[in-house]
């Protein structure tokens, strides 16, 4: 008897996905990018903080539930060659796009933050089935960069794939279930 023995249920599988990431300029055009390029992208995460209140004469334990976050999220993706899909060049453009200068200005660093606070950044993870039909999808709202690592070491001795990956925090996901939609 194997682990999943049923024939009418079939589990979410971690590589069935499609990740959608628009990077806007100040003027709206979006960059990409392209969302085959994307190898990995965590899923949301809800965390609630709470704290024990221990009596201390009758050692009675209470938990309270004080307030609640949503996990920064990571995306990698592929670094290519060609002019398609080469994403360090995408995010850096697009960093330059909203007002970033390799020499920062006072105004210059004014306009990078206004642009990226002003959702310069969109992005939705769509889980699919085995057919590749849409089964959910996760929205993240007022999505916004905490770093991007245009590809980590270089070495002489590897032959690996470079990747690029870019932390996001986020006001809050919202999924939406696509199963019933026909």
């Amino acid at each position: 008897m194997t682990w999943w023995a049923s024939n009418e249920a079939e589990p979410k599988r971690s590589n069935r996905w499609n990740a959608y990431i628009s990077l806007f300029d100040v003027e709206n055009i979006d960059f990409g990018p392209k969302y085959y390029t994307v190898s990995s992208f965590d899923k949301p995460t809800f965390k609630l903080d709470s704290e024990k209140i221990i009596n201390n004469f009758t050692s009675e334990t209470t938990i309270t539930t004080k307030n609640y976050t949503w996990e920064d999220i990571s995306i990698t993706m592929i670094d290519g060659e060609g002019l398609e899909n080469n994403n360090s060049k995408e995010l850096f453009f697009w960093l330059r796009s909203l007002g970033y200068e390799p020499v920062q200005t006072i105004d210059g660093m004014s306009s990078l933050f206004t642009n990226i606070y002003n959702q310069k950044l969109a992005i939705t993870l769509l889980q699919i089935d085995a057919d590749g039909l849409p089964i959910e999808s996760w929205k993240f709202l007022k999505p916004q960069p905490t770093r991007i690592q245009f590809g980590g070491t270089l070495d002489y001795e590897s032959t690996d794939i470079m990747k690029v990956t870019m932390d996001i925090t986020y006001v809050s996901a919202v999924l939406e279930d696509l199963t019933t939609i026909v």
